[in-house]
């Protein structure tokens, strides 16, 4: 049976499992003893929470340790405890650290002892494993793009509104230097009124493989596969290595829908993101979205299928600022005010993960590449004053022992939205298939609503079985339709 975001089944399960934290809801965050740690539990043990996540929150000894791992994939769980071993044997000089496993995250999450996650999984789950997070209480770190759909994202949102936690999404642009100068000189009106933005998020590539592998034993393949077709053949190439000396390598799903969306949402979530922290429309979102796309070739036993070159227009301020998403523009984010000056950020030329699109290394692209200096002298009392943050992770941190979750460079609102603006993107071009002129999806940001009937029925979340957010909800207590509505 194939089971799609259309289709949201109904099933049994919350009868099964008592409201154990039904009295959690608006727990006031707690805030820590001067030197007490923050215990964090990872689920996912993959290639970006062994090479950015982690240890990236590791290195704040001061203010954390990760006390458990978790993941459905029994060679990355051993995997994880002796990452976590061997970085605390160089950090803490501490032998045999200790290290709780788990193979399914609801079991760690019933930890008392565990007060925050970070989320580092495949993103047809990120919902599910939020979800459950912010309901069983813990502050949230939780890896980009912030949902699959929009419904579903709405709904971790309010949650970790309802709740009262912390969460940080993976949008760690917002905490670098270059980001934050250009988007708070645009806000304050250094090139004017924006007429254009023009972003660059770079290209996927065919490959991965159709042919049908046996399960490896310690995969839970049917759990991974999770809201999505059960009946989707098992290929290394359609979930990630089995290798673990090549666990930094990009895995598959990402190129491969329903798992992932492509460029639009992997590096959309960075780009997009900036664009409209930018544009003031961070709390907010376009009005449409129009344009066209190529599909990956999938003849010769080639299994990914995401979206290759795209060209998007999207509409904000009643049509004054077009928002225009081209494979053809350098990777980054320009932004063009009335008069034709222009401001231009990026990463630069060094690629930051393996993911990262390949760029030139001749030394041309830079951070603020070709922008006037003039225009990057900084304002003394900037009326908009963007939140600063000169580290994601301990960012995160700070605002879990503070207690404050409206302290942090990203929170589950503005993730939302950033999120939104990818989603539709993907929308537009999945309702376009086969159109030579492509398709416009109309969107209202105050309702998040649109009046296309097949694009809202894409806002959809995921669901099979057991693998359902209205259920996972009322495993801790919750109304799905109550917190949908805020």
């Amino acid at each position: 049976m194939k089971l799609s975001r259309r289709h949201f089944l109904g099933t049994s399960a919350a009868a099964a499992f008592p409201f154990i934290l039904s009295g959690c809801r608006g727990l006031n965050v707690r805030k820590f003893a001067a030197n007490e740690k923050v215990n964090i539990g990872v689920i996912g043990i993959g290639r970006i929470s062994t090479t950015m996540d982690m240890p990236l929150a590791m290195k704040h000894t001061d203010l954390c340790r990760i006390t458990a791992v978790c993941d459905l994939d029994a060679k990355r769980l051993a995997h994880g405890v002796s990452f976590v071993q061997k970085k605390y044997k160089d950090l803490l000089k501490e032998e045999n650290y200790p290290v709780k496993t788990y193979a399914d995250y609801h079991d760690l999450l019933a930890d008392p002892s565990i007060d925050a996650v970070e989320i580092c999984i495949p993103d047809h789950w990120h919902a599910l494993v939020a979800c459950a997070a912010l309901a069983a209480g813990k502050h949230v770190w939780l890896q980009k793009p912030f949902a699959q759909t929009i419904t579903e994202g709405r709904l971790v949102a309010n949650l970790a509104r309802l709740q009262n936690r912390v969460v940080q999404v993976g949008s760690w642009q917002r905490s670098v230097e270059q980001f934050h100068r250009v988007c708070q000189l645009v806000r304050n009106g250094r090139i004017g009124a924006i007429k254009r933005v023009e972003v660059g998020i770079g290209l996927d590539k065919a490959g991965g493989s159709s042919a049908v592998q046996p399960v490896p034993e310690n995969l839970n393949y049917e759990m991974w596969l999770g809201p999505t077709d059960p009946n989707a053949p098992y290929n290394e190439t359609r979930v990630h290595t089995q290798n673990l000396q090549r666990i930094g390598d990009r895995p598959g799903w990402i190129q491969m829908a329903p798992y992932g969306w492509g460029m639009i949402t992997n590096w959309g979530a960075h780009h997009i993101d900036i664009a409209q922290w930018g544009l003031g429309m961070e709390n907010s979102g376009p009005e449409s979205v129009s344009g066209t796309c190529e599909w990956m070739d999938t003849s010769g036993g080639k299994l990914w299928n995401v979206h290759t070159t795209y060209d998007l227009h999207y509409s904000y301020n009643g049509g004054k600022t077009e928002l225009h998403v081209s494979n053809t523009f350098p990777m980054g984010i320009k932004f063009i005010g009335e008069s034709g000056e222009w401001l231009y950020c990026m990463r630069g030329a060094v690629k930051v993960t393996p993911s990262d699109p390949d760029v030139p290394a001749n030394g041309k692209m830079q951070p603020l590449m070709a922008s006037k200096n003039k225009l990057l002298e900084p304002i003394a009392n900037p009326e908009i004053a963007l939140r600063t943050s000169k580290d994601h992770w301990r960012n995160w941190l700070e605002a879990i022992r503070i207690g404050d979750p409206t302290y942090t460079a990203t929170n589950a609102e503005e993730a939302q939205r950033s999120s939104t603006a990818c989603c539709l993107g993907q929308m537009c071009m999945e309702l376009g298939r086969g159109k030579k002129d492509g398709a416009t999806v109309k969107w209202c940001a105050k309702k998040e609503d649109t009046p296309c009937p097949d694009a809202r029925r894409l806002m959809t979340p995921f669901a099979r079985g057991k693998y359902n957010l209205r259920d996972e909800l009322a495993r801790y207590g919750f109304d799905y339709d109550k917190v949908l509505r805020g």
